[in-house]
């Protein structure tokens, strides 16, 4: 049996290999309902592009196709492969919108909102669409400009590719750093506006309030 070598001083340990299944569950989709082993999925892919997305986001609705034309153009070739994160709150909406997509997916049955939750923390998720780009076989992190970089593209097959280019060589970071990372678009405002949208109910009570409240003032003035 072959001995156990201790890194040299200076050296870094060895770093473990990326446990796919560990990550992001023992099952990803394929289309809706059929699910396929993660391992088996993941195994000859070199990058993978997490697409944090829903069915409600206008914005998403608009990236989506985009991200399609990418994906047919250059995912073969490139060895890289989408997993869809859905924000969706339910299972016929999520499903609705990720029969137009042709890459993998988390799961949207019971259990699998605990992933989402992790992954969208452990890249610090703050608004949508966000495309973030990690090596598919260290399980390091590369960017989070991954929708800034495909929407420049621009569907050109060029400039596509130099895209994948810049992805492979870029310098692969510890998904520690990750959350630092730019993870959408609009920043406060854009998760402001997100909020209401998943939350229609809180805007219309914000809207009663201010009438109420103006009604007041303007009784308050007819008094005076």
């Amino acid at each position: 049996m072959p001995e156990a070598t201790t890194p040299l001083a200076g050296e870094r340990p060895p770093r473990p290999p990326f446990d796919a299944e560990k990550f992001f569950g023992e099952e990803l989709l394929i289309k809706p309902k059929v699910t396929k082993s993660t391992a088996e999925l993941l195994k000859d892919k070199e990058l993978i592009a997490l697409y944090f997305s829903a069915s409600w986001c206008p914005p998403c609705r608009q990236f989506s196709p985009w991200l399609k034309q990418f994906y047919e153009t250059h995912a073969k070739s490139a060895k890289l492969e989408i997993i869809y994160v859905s924000s969706d709150k339910t299972i016929p909406s999520f499903e609705d919108y990720y029969k137009t997509m042709p890459w993998l997916a988390v799961p949207g049955e019971k259990g699998s909102a605990a992933i989402k939750q992790r992954l969208a923390n452990t890249f610090g998720i703050m608004g949508i669409p966000a495309l973030m780009i990690m090596d598919a076989k260290t399980g390091q992190f590369i960017s989070g400009s991954g929708r800034e970089d495909v929407s420049n593209a621009n569907n050109d097959t060029a400039k596509g590719k130099a895209v994948i280019e810049q992805w492979k060589s870029a310098e692969r970071k510890p998904l520690s750093e990750a959350a630092g990372a730019v993870g959408g678009s609009g920043g406060l405002l854009m998760s402001i506006l997100m909020y209401f949208a998943r939350n229609p109910m809180f805007l219309f009570g914000l809207l009663y309030l201010y009438k109420w409240g103006k009604k007041q003032i303007m009784g308050e003035g007819q008094e005076l």
